[in-house]
């Protein structure tokens, strides 16, 4: 699974790339992090790393970090990006110049691409738009995003992991009186503190504390993630 982002706002890019690595380890709190740069680069090492089963067996993340700086590592990596897409394993992709062509054949394999530029962020087809019902309290118009990501192809697994995102920058927004204590960005604190008035801090503790026991009862074997989520989005 491939997660493209570039562009020339770093700080922006990377706030977002550390969003995502925190959902991973909520998720996956054993999972091993891989950080492949063009002064650590070797190609035998990241074609290890595009095997799901067998040489690692533990789920694991990977980064790569301004590989293309290079192009013969650009090269290498553009000609394995089917592969990376294919993986069990998640892959995160962070450039901060890269041209057009390039930009259409990565997002081509992709699950997610954005975009980050001396302004707003611009999420292209951004799965982050599912929580704009959770935050205005909007039951029937969250399930249906939900039903609507679920027949685009978005993994349950993916979906419980915005969601989370999402439940914890509300209970940051209610917690905190000086959005800079929040470490969120304008855009993400906004739209938290829309879902911060909308619920209790007892209903937002409740609600992190019901998606984390998913994914528990899940390891378990004692039922499906999406079947989980949709009761969840009911009853919320």
């Amino acid at each position: 699974m491939l997660y493209f982002l570039y562009g020339t706002d770093t700080e922006k890019a990377r706030k977002k790339l550390h969003s995502f690595l925190n959902m991973a380890k909520e998720k996956r709190p054993d999972a091993e992090v891989f950080r492949l740069t063009s002064e650590n680069w070797n190609e035998a090492t990241f074609d290890e790393l595009l095997i799901s089963r067998g040489l690692f067996e533990a789920k694991y993340t990977v980064i790569l970090d301004n590989l293309f700086e290079k192009k013969e590592i650009k090269d290498f990596v553009l000609e394995r990006l089917e592969s990376v897409a294919k993986s069990e394993q998640i892959f995160f992709l962070i450039e901060p110049r890269v041209d057009a062509p390039i930009v259409k054949k990565v997002s081509k394999y992709a699950k997610q691409t954005q975009e980050f530029t001396k302004g707003e962020l611009k999420p292209e087809g951004s799965i982050f738009s599912i929580t704009d019902g959770l935050v205005s309290k909007d039951k029937k118009k969250l399930w249906i995003s939900y039903l609507d990501f679920l027949e685009k192809g978005i993994g349950p697994e993916e979906i419980h992991g915005i969601f989370f995102w999402q439940v914890k920058n509300m209970i940051l927004v209610a917690k905190s009186k000086n959005p800079a204590d929040t470490g969120l960005s304008p855009f993400v604190y906004r739209n938290a503190s829309l879902g911060a008035k909308k619920y209790s801090e007892k209903e937002l503790m409740t609600m992190s504390s019901q998606l984390v026991d998913m994914t528990h009862r899940v390891r378990q074997g004692k039922g499906d993630l999406d079947v989980m989520l949709e009761k969840w989005i009911l009853t919320i």
